[in-house]
């Protein structure tokens, strides 16, 4: 049994290795992003910083949006059902490209809310630019993510990893050439940042569409060949499992974006603390992320083979890794929590408010891995709609208001600033951890309906 674990982890860690590698190939760009833009002017610096808080999370709506290609596929290659594999992928092109339609007219609309939010006049108009450009490339990511889905349903994430390092290498001179004007091209400053990622975006389609249209690499899928116009019974289930899961990381990112807003009024010091810690605790989740993408590929193969038995073990196996992953990643943030911070910062009120919370953010290691990879779970299983309800209760129902209720009021003794939210993260993420293992163990335990993601009930 020992070997079979060890055999079935090395899977796992084949798949996930890529996907790591180009998440953090992607963080990197936005490092990228954030270093060139300051050092042309702090104005720009603002108003990248300002417009990556509205693009972002539209562009995790998306990728979570095709999460549900990359779990429908993998049942279809499963259940060897290459029509199947070719039609699901086309449609969520199509459904993509409807929603990034929605996300370019928030994008280039977005001055009026600029102006409501009181956004300083000195940066308001850079980060309208930077938005407008960036609206450019919104259907270069519903057509890559669309792309990606497919390749990582059939069991190859490379792809992904060679289009996020051509985008990242490519993104570097042509920020340089767009914000200060080289090699004869115009100088716009920081919305040249947002001219760059949107030509980077559509290198990446160009890439995948090259790899993707080796189709001896894809069992002989023609990918682009008899090309269908949407037709909405074939786009209904995948909106159907795909719009609570988009739903859901959606609910997952803005809560960090809410607690950075309410910590506001607390001060610098505070604000400069959460940030450090949230910064390290992004770069971690990493890990789990990349890990659980991998899970959703085996566990829906396996179930689309009629294999219930070998996808349960897959899972299993699954969640004993991540809990090792999180006692190791836990145990390397509380020894290495003071280095890590000094990278940041020499404050010492910043350093020392910043260490107090990576106690905490060791301590939610745990819920977190689990709660990841038992979601992980239920997407191969098809399962989206209750796990959405549960995320949403965890993180708006119980984190955010008892973190409220910690650091901003005296209602429970002093009011403890950012770690009254981390705490409150803490108990949130103990909770779905709990419901979403609770809800896999209940799924996974029911026979399956059917043997192809065709025959699948979407919940």
């Amino acid at each position: 049994m020992k070997n079979r674990y060890l055999v079935e982890l090395k899977q796992l860690i084949r798949l996930a290795s890529p996907l790591l590698a180009a998440q953090l190939l992607v963080t990197a760009t936005g490092v990228v992003d954030t270093l060139m833009a300051g050092r042309y002017h702090a104005n720009d610096l603002a108003a990248v910083a300002i417009g990556n808080s509205f693009w972002l999370p539209l562009h995790l709506l998306i990728s979570g949006l095709l999460i549900a290609t990359t779990s429908m596929v993998a049942r279809a290659h499963g259940a060897e059902q290459l029509q199947a594999i070719k039609t699901v992928v086309q449609q969520s092109i199509w459904l993509s490209l409807a929603l990034a339609l929605l996300c370019v007219l928030v994008l280039v609309k977005i001055g009026g809310l600029l102006e409501w939010l009181a956004v300083d006049s000195a940066f308001a108009g850079i980060s309208e630019d930077y938005l407008l450009a960036i609206a450019c490339g919104f259907p270069a990511i519903a057509i890559y993510s669309s792309l990606r889905a497919f390749c990582e349903g059939m069991g190859r994430t490379m792809p992904y990893m060679i289009g996020s390092l051509v985008a990242f290498l490519a993104n570097i001179p042509l920020n340089y050439a767009l914000i200060y004007g080289a090699w004869g091209l115009p100088e716009l400053g920081g919305a040249g940042c947002g001219w760059a990622t949107a030509a980077s975006m559509w290198l990446q389609v160009v890439i995948l569409m090259i790899l993707t249209a080796r189709s001896g690499d894809y069992q002989g899928i023609h990918l682009f060949s008899d090309w269908q116009w949407p037709v909405w019974q074939e786009i209904k289930p995948v909106a159907r499992l795909g719009v609570p899961i988009a739903l859901a990381v959606f609910a997952e990112v803005s809560i960090f974006s809410t607690i950075a807003l309410l910590l506001a009024p607390l001060g610098a010091v505070v604000v400069a603390g959460h940030q450090i810690a949230l910064t390290i605790s992004h770069l971690i989740f990493m890990i789990p992320l990349s890990f659980s993408q991998a899970l959703t590929i085996r566990v829906g193969y396996f179930l689309g083979r009629g294999q219930q038995s070998t996808a349960n073990f897959v899972v299993r196996t699954g969640l004993l890794t991540a809990v090792a992953l999180a006692l190791l990643t836990a145990t390397s943030i509380l020894l290495l929590r003071h280095t890590l911070v000094g990278w940041f910062t020499t404050d010492a009120a910043v350093q020392a408010g910043a260490v107090a919370l990576f106690v905490w953010m060791a301590l939610y290691q745990i819920p977190d891995h689990i709660q990841i990879a038992a979601n992980a779970g239920l997407r191969a299983y098809q399962d989206s709609r209750v796990p959405m309800l549960l995320i949403l209760l965890a993180y708006w129902g119980v984190a955010l208001p008892l973190g409220f209720v910690l650091a901003r009021t005296d209602w429970w003794g002093v009011s403890l600033a950012a770690k009254g939210f981390w705490i409150g993260l803490l108990v949130g993420l103990a909770g779905s951890a709990v419901l979403l293992s609770a809800r896999l163990l209940w799924v996974a335990t029911r026979p399956l309906s059917g043997a192809s993601s065709q025959a699948a009930v979407v919940r």
